[in-house]
């Protein structure tokens, strides 16, 4: 109804509402991440974006909606299968051996821990054979491999000590 005021005379027009197509839709029934209106009452799922009506808003909701992605995950299908260094590693031996080559990295005083890799390496090796079910084969072997890589880095870098001053002269 709307009132209008002309020469000091008040006239009423009645005005009829049309009716909306849709329902009364209650502000609970509106995705969260699309803004989108359920159609219905009963709803549980956005028309739109596929969104759950009952869950709250979420940081990516937006971008999961633009791209239509509600409901479906990000995981990698596919999984390689890998290979596995400290698989059943129960030869406390080998991982004694692989603490020593650790601190064989230090520069210059790594030096000192180099023997004691290899030496508890070897041990560990042959006790990994003797006794197959601690496992920790692979890891004694890496151990040996990876302390002549250190021993020759450990060395270059003590010849560099001793050539770096020589290089001033």
């Amino acid at each position: 109804m709307t009132m209008r005021q002309t020469d000091g005379e008040t006239t009423r027009r009645e005005t009829k509402i049309a009716p909306s197509p849709r329902p009364f839709v209650s502000s609970s029934l509106i995705c969260a991440a699309c803004g989108a209106e359920a159609r219905r009452e009963s709803a549980s799922f956005c028309l739109v974006c596929g969104k759950s009506l009952d869950e709250d808003y979420q940081p990516l909701d937006a971008l999961r909606a633009s791209y239509n992605l509600q409901g479906k995950s990000f995981a990698v299908e596919e999984k390689t299968e890998e290979l596995d260094l400290f698989e059943r590693n129960e030869n406390s031996i080998s991982q004694t051996a692989y603490a020593c080559l650790v601190y064989s990295f230090v520069p210059y005083l790594g030096i000192l821990f180099v023997p004691f890799t290899l030496g508890i390496g070897g041990y560990a090796y042959f006790a990994a054979l003797q006794q197959p079910h601690l496992g920790g084969r692979k890891l004694a072997l890496m151990n040996i491999g990876l302390s002549f890589v250190v021993l020759a880095m450990q060395i270059f870098l003590w010849w560099l000590l001793y050539v770096i001053p020589e290089l001033g002269r």
